[in-house]
C-alpha cells in the first residue's frame, strides 16, 4: 500500500494544495461558529456543498497518511479502505453537482415566486438531502455487485473504478454531469431574467434597487459558476475515461483541489454576511497580532525628581 516513487511525485503537489485548502476551510468554519448572522436556513445547500469539500479534504489527507504509514491492517479492513478510496472521490464530486442544482431551484423559487421554501417546505428539503446522499451511493454499490464497475488496483498507486463498457461510461457521464448541470444553468438564467423584469413596478427607487441587486447577482453568479464549471467539470467529464493518477487525471484532480480551496472564498462572495464575518475576523487578528501603541505622557505631567 506504500506509494511508488511516481505516485509520490504525483500526489505531493495535491497534498500542498489540500493543506492550503484546509487552512481556508478552518477559518471559514470558525466564522460560521462565531457569527450567528451566517447561520441561516436559506444557506443549507451552501453548507452542504462546503461539507462535501471538507470531506474530500479529510479523505485525501487520511489516505495520504495511511499510504505513508507502516501499519499492517487486516485483509477485510484493507479491502474496505480500497473500495472507499476508489468510490469516495467521485461520489462526493457527484453530490456537489446535485447539491448545486437543489440550491438553484430553491433560489429560483425565492426570487421568482417570493416563496420561502426553506421555511414552508422544510420536510421536502430534508427528504431532498436524504435522496441526494443515498441514491448515488446505492448506484455505486449496485454497479459493483453487478460487476459493471471493477476495482482497479495498480501496484503502489491509488485505487480507482474501472468502467467495463463505453455504454456504462456514457451513462455515468449523463447522470453525474449533464442531468444536474443543464437544469442548474436553466434555473440560473430564469432567476436572472426574473430579477431583471420590472413590469408592474412604478416606483423608480424600487426599480433602481432591483437593477442594483440584479447587477450584484449577475457578478456573483458569473464568478461562482465560472470557477465551478472551469475547475470542477474536467474531473467528472474525464473520470470515466482516465485513471485518476494518470497525467490527465492528475491535472483534473489538481483543478478540483484548487476548487476546494476557493470554495469558501467564492461562497463568501455570494453573501455580504460572509464578507462582513471575514472582515471582522481579519480585524480581530490584526488587533491581536499588532501590539497596541502607548501614547507618550505629556511633558507637563512628567514627574520631577
Amino acid at each position: 500500500m506504500i506509494w511508488s516513487e511516481q505516485a509520490s511525485n504525483t500526489v505531493k503537489p495535491l497534498f500542498g494544495i489540500c493543506i492550503v485548502a484546509a487552512i481556508i476551510h478552518f477559518l471559514f468554519w470558525i466564522n460560521l461558529i462565531a457569527y450567528s448572522t451566517v447561520r441561516q436556513r436559506s444557506m443549507k445547500w451552501l453548507y452542504a456543498y462546503l461539507i462535501t469539500n471538507l470531506l474530500l479534504l479529510i479523505r485525501f489527507i487520511l489516505l495520504y497518511a495511511y499510504r505513508w504509514s507502516p501499519l499492517c491492517v487486516p485483509y477485510l479492513l484493507r479491502t474496505i479502505i480500497c473500495y472507499c478510496e476508489a468510490i469516495s472521490d467521485s461520489y462526493l464530486n457527484l453530490l456537489q453537482s446535485y447539491i448545486l442544482l437543489a440550491l438553484n431551484i430553491c433560489r429560483y423559487l425565492q426570487v421568482a415566486r417570493n416563496y420561502n421554501v426553506y421555511l414552508l417546505k422544510h420536510r421536502i428539503i430534508i427528504m431532498s438531502h436524504f435522496l441526494i446522499y443515498i441514491l448515488p451511493l446505492l448506484y455505486y454499490i449496485i454497479s459493483i455487485v453487478c460487476h459493471q464497475l471493477l476495482l482497479e488496483t495498480p501496484q503502489g498507486n491509488a485505487y480507482d473504478l474501472l468502467f467495463i463498457t463505453i455504454t456504462i461510461q456514457i451513462r455515468f457521464l449523463l447522470f453525474s454531469y449533464f442531468i444536474p448541470v443543464i437544469p442548474t444553468l436553466v434555473f440560473l438564467i430564469f432567476s436572472l431574467k426574473h430579477v431583471h423584469n420590472t413590469d408592474g413596478i412604478r416606483t423608480q427607487q424600487i426599480i433602481d434597487a432591483r437593477l442594483k441587486y440584479h447587477r450584484q447577482l449577475v457578478m456573483q453568479s458569473i464568478v461562482f459558476y465560472s470557477l465551478w464549471l472551469f475547475l470542477w467539470s474536467p474531473y467528472l467529464l474525464l473520470f470515466p475515461f482516465y485513471y485518476k493518477n494518470s497525467t490527465t487525471g492528475s491535472i483534473t484532480q489538481m483543478l478540483s483541489c484548487v476548487n476546494i480551496a476557493l470554495g469558501p472564498i467564492v461562497i463568501a462572495s455570494l453573501d455580504v454576511r460572509f464578507l462582513r464575518a471575514w472582515q471582522s475576523t481579519w480585524n480581530h487578528l490584526i488587533k491581536y497580532i499588532r501590539p497596541a501603541r502607548v501614547a507618550p505622557m505629556p511633558a507637563a505631567i512628567l514627574p520631577k525628581y
